[in-house]
């Protein structure tokens, strides 16, 4: 598969641009977080105060604030800050087409906002 750069910023080393809006419910072994920002390569969690060591693997599902349709993702922990900040970064390794149409779907609507 190939992947095609989708941040402009020539300071930024991320391959895809984050966005903190709008959030995304997390849910993961049935307990509900926050993102503090979410791509199209993963998400960062706030308030998740479990045990979890980079390389894990890690399944759930989130929504859109304002969408009750969920979706299944399965990701490898990039990094975590538990139980310091309680953060939690998800790289994303099974999103589907489904939630990989509905993020970019998130994105053209901001894009064509503004």
């Amino acid at each position: 598969m190939r992947f095609v750069r989708t941040n402009f910023d020539r300071n930024e080393g991320r391959h895809d641009r984050r966005y903190p809006v709008p959030p995304l419910v997390v849910a993961i072994d049935g307990v509900e977080y926050s993102t503090l920002n979410w791509s199209l390569g993963g998400l960062l969690l706030s308030g998740f105060n479990r045990p979890a060591t980079p390389g894990q693997t890690i399944t759930g599902t989130f929504c859109l604030v304002d969408r009750p349709e969920t979706i299944d993702f399965t990701g490898t922990v990039i990094r975590a800050n538990v139980p310091d900040r309680g953060n939690l970064a998800i790289h994303f390794d099974d999103l589907g087409e489904r939630g990989l149409t509905i993020l970019d779907r998130v994105i053209a609507r901001r894009m064509f906002r503004q």
